[in-house]
């Protein structure tokens, strides 16, 4: 019975992981695609949201082919 609760246990243990990481994933998706529609619209400068995204100015414009 111990083996099978412990088993239990780090099944949700893995599932709490899986569901944090994929909260931080979309929540950085969402951020980047929010960059992206800024500088498409004229809200924000190319400068300042690669700056925003922690890039260059040119890596930027490349990962959101702009």
């Amino acid at each position: 019975m111990a083996a099978n609760e412990a088993h239990e246990e780090g099944r949700e243990e893995g599932r709490a992981e899986g569901r944090a990481e994929g909260r931080a994933e979309g929540r950085a998706e969402g951020r980047w695609t929010t960059l992206v529609e800024l500088v498409q619209e004229g809200i924000l400068t190319l400068k300042d949201a690669a700056k925003r995204a922690g890039m260059s100015e040119d890596k930027f414009r490349k990962l959101a082919a702009l």
